[in-house]
């Protein structure tokens, strides 16, 4: 199933339950283009009641990652050399209109980081706030395992007291 347009409001049984007998009234399901098409000649995952209408979902090519709760599409890999093993890429956060995700800005970052608990991400509008918000993610993942590292000598000493 495609991911639901966040506009609408029925859940899918209403919406299974609107669309059969809408379907059976002949109703109209409206495009972006400002045509209208017969509603049962669209598939019920291509049409959201919103509105107070049945409107055709823009078909959509990108694939919908969801980074720090937000819903956002990631583009081109960015070629950056710095001292980390972050990879960032170019982003945008997802919005939408009655007819689907529209005006992709990628005007974002986003960071990634893999280990072995998995992938990690952040964004920012800039390369250092993603990196700053991935830090901090990381940090509170792996706090011990770094406070045993960078206090080694510190826990050492206290223990031979």
């Amino acid at each position: 199933m495609k991911t639901r347009n966040p506009l609408a409001t029925q859940t899918l049984e209403q919406k299974k339950t609107a669309y059969a007998a809408d379907c059976a009234n002949n109703a109209m399901a409206y495009k972006s283009d400002e045509t209208r098409v017969p509603l049962c000649s669209v598939n019920i995952d291509d049409v959201e009641f919103i509105g107070g209408l049945w409107r055709v979902q823009d078909a959509f090519k990108y694939k919908i990652s969801k980074i720090r709760d937000r819903q956002m599409v990631l583009g081109k890999r960015i070629q950056h050399n710095e001292k980390t093993f972050f990879e960032y890429y170019q982003a945008s956060i997802l919005t939408y209109n009655c007819y689907g995700p529209i005006n992709l800005q990628f005007d974002m970052i986003a960071a990634k980081y893999v280990t072995d608990r998995g992938e990690y991400w952040s964004y920012g509008n800039t390369i250092a706030a993603a990196r700053a918000f991935l830090g901090i993610r990381l940090y509170d993942e792996y706090m011990d395992l770094i406070h045993s590292v960078a206090c080694k000598q510190i826990l050492n000493n206290s223990k031979q007291k």
